[in-house]
């Protein structure tokens, strides 16, 4: 493995800055990082990336303006350059955007949310595989990815469960659901298996903390915990704007925030009504 013996500059592109602060504790408790720039938005990210030169890029798929396959595209498509270890650090686990990501150049997948003590090591051990100076042909890598939850709903159209997957994971970015917290996986699955449900519901004690207990081997009781303390942390961050679409008078809720179910069922109805025009 090769020594390090100066500091690896690295690049955050990410739409929350409090995911990027926790990326930037959990670096700089490593002398070999030095953060040197962030963007929020693709088009900001793809001119500074150019400008700054970074070593490592770290990219979300989910930004505005240019997402980050459009980031990789653009990447490519720029001459007479050393392109940086381009890891994807994303919420999105589909196989077709692992795939196209890859394809477009980057050297590594990582799923939030991830353990923030082991990242450094993890970027580390990638940055050293990739031989920066004149790197061989790239062989693809399938990164830190959660255990693929069984479904609790039948032969629904593959379609459909990844365009509801997709919403379920906008509508919990758009009304700041930290995506770091355990909670926000959890609420994932627990929505994503409620819209797609045929009763239109699936009970929460008997059964859906059961089914992501098993799917994540956890327990029933750190399920619950998880999305109460993810909507306890979301409430304390209100966006009433955002939240007003999906709970009524938010703003007089204060710290009254929505039961695990309350919350759950919720923007899982307000998802399958979206879809009542389409299927």
């Amino acid at each position: 493995m090769r020594i390090v013996s100066e500091k690896i500059k690295v690049y955050v592109v990410d739409d929350s800055d409090e995911y990027i602060q926790h990326v930037e504790q959990s670096l700089g408790k490593v002398s070999d990082f030095e953060i040197i720039g962030k963007a929020y938005d693709g088009e900001t990210a793809i001119r500074e990336i150019v400008n700054v030169k970074p070593d490592i890029v770290l990219l979300d798929l989910i930004i505005p303006q240019k997402d980050g396959i459009a980031v990789l595209e653009e990447l490519q498509r720029v001459e007479g350059w050393q392109r940086p270890v381009i890891i994807m650090l994303t919420a999105i686990g589909q196989d077709k955007y692992i795939k196209k990501a890859l394809s477009l150049g980057a050297e590594y997948y990582i799923l939030k949310p991830y353990d923030m003590d082991l990242l450094p090591k993890r970027i580390l051990q990638v940055y050293q595989d990739s031989d920066r100076r004149g790197r061989p042909e790239r062989k693809e890598r399938l990164a830190e990815v959660q255990p693929t939850p069984r479904s609790s709903v039948a032969k629904e159209p593959r379609n459909l469960r990844d365009n509801a997957e997709a919403d379920v994971i906008k509508v919990l970015q758009d009304i700041g659901v930290p995506a770091h917290l355990s909670g926000y996986s959890y609420l994932q699955k627990a929505i994503l298996e409620t819209v797609l449900s045929e009763r239109g519901f699936i009970p929460i004690t008997k059964e859906l903390y059961p089914m992501i207990a098993e799917c994540y081997s956890t327990t029933p009781g750190k399920v619950e915990r998880a999305i109460r303390g993810a909507i306890q942390k979301l409430w304390q961050r209100v966006n009433n704007q955002k939240l007003n679409q999906f709970f009524i008078h938010t703003e007089n809720r204060n710290d009254d925030h929505p039961t695990n179910s309350e919350f759950i069922a919720t923007i899982a109805d307000k998802i399958r009504l979206m879809y009542l025009t389409k299927y």
